[in-house]
């Protein structure tokens, strides 16, 4: 991962876009459709940033079009990790789509889901 405040990781179907929301809250961003080829890259984002401390996440799926059973168990995997190290791993953006999948998979009484990264960030501020 580079040594700066943000970066992206690309695949013919994907984009995942990686920075800073506050000092010490980070957002991950993907781009199009996270299935099999693509839920490879945002596993590396979010490793990425677990393994520099960033432990607080916002995954913003704002601009996301797809997610599957593999992007799924991603996000389910890195949550786990993220609150093994003290963080969080919380979600935003999920447009009535996106929401219909999670809402099949059981995955909204999962994740913290939030309207917006802004929110998703308030609820990651330590209390």
């Amino acid at each position: 991962m580079p040594d700066c405040l943000a970066w992206g990781y690309n695949s013919a179907a994907m984009t995942i876009h990686v920075h800073p929301l506050t000092d010490d809250i980070w957002a991950v961003k993907p781009e199009g459709r996270i299935n099999m080829p693509t839920a490879r890259a945002m596993e590396e984002a979010l490793n990425g940033l677990f393994d520099e401390g960033r432990t607080r996440v916002v995954v913003d799926f704002t601009v996301a079009a797809y997610i599957t059973s593999l992007g799924l168990k991603t996000l389910l995997v890195a949550q786990r990790r993220a609150r093994a190290l003290g963080g969080d791993l919380q979600l935003a953006g999920l447009g009535p789509r996106m929401m219909e999948i999670f809402e099949m998979a059981g995955f909204e009484q999962v994740f913290t889901i939030h309207a917006s990264a802004a929110e998703a960030v308030e609820g990651l501020k330590p209390k």
